[in-house]
């Protein structure tokens, strides 16, 4: 079985839905947001995009895992899928051997797409609002979100969106304050130090395969 922590971990599940559903949400619906020419450098109108993008495929309506095979690309165009590949698997990347690096690398951006496409089939009318953003002393910026529920409190997201060579990437994201990224490599670091890296590699490779239903 795979190890609780890197699978089960509600708070983490939640976080990752509240994401997934706010991008879904943003897309679907909120034309109260203004489009953005300058996508390119400009942080708020990257986000946009993305959700544009996420529309464009659900308004499709095709089978699940049709839908999932062309969301796939923009969750890993959006995210810098190997810096926070890296930066999750923290001090435990000194550790791993170059195959289990180069495994742990491959696997990763199926398991981010993954959990995005499990908690796709959750969305329950929630609405995605941008806020603003804020400039980052260390560079880029931080774009404040809010999900409003049907029945619960808003919940705030904040995505840090940086530049490099291929543009645009969101290289965190945190709900109420508190990182994803950080959270993730808690769940890493827990099922490292019980079951190895290889045991790591193996429940990340389990949730990849793991069907939609």
């Amino acid at each position: 079985m795979m190890n609780a922590a890197l699978v089960r971990q509600s708070w983490t599940r939640r976080t990752t839905g509240y994401i997934a559903i706010g991008v879904l949400a943003f897309a679907c619906g909120i034309a109260a947001a203004p489009r953005f020419a300058g996508a390119a450098d400009d942080p708020k109108a990257f986000v946009q995009g993305i959700g544009d993008r996420v529309v464009k495929v659900l308004q499709e309506k095709l089978p699940r895992e049709k839908t999932r095979e062309q969301l796939d690309p923009i969750w890993l165009d959006a995210f810098d899928v190997e810096g926070i590949g890296r930066a999750v698997l923290g001090k435990n990347w000194n550790k791993a051997s170059e195959d289990q690096r180069k495994t742990y690398m491959e696997l990763f951006p199926k398991y981010v797409a993954k959990l995005y496409a499990i908690q796709f089939s959750n969305y329950s009318g929630e609405t995605f609002v941008v806020k603003g953003s804020r400039m980052l002393s260390e560079g880029g910026a931080t774009v404040n979100a809010e999900i409003d529920r049907p029945s619960g409190d808003p919940v705030r997201v904040d995505f840090v969106v940086k530049s490099g060579a291929g543009g645009l990437k969101i290289t965190d994201v945190k709900v109420e304050g508190v990182s994803l990224l950080v959270t993730k490599r808690s769940e890493f670091d827990s099922v490292v130090a019980q079951k190895g890296i290889d045991g790591l590699l193996q429940a990340m490779r389990q949730k990849v395969d793991e069907s939609l239903g």
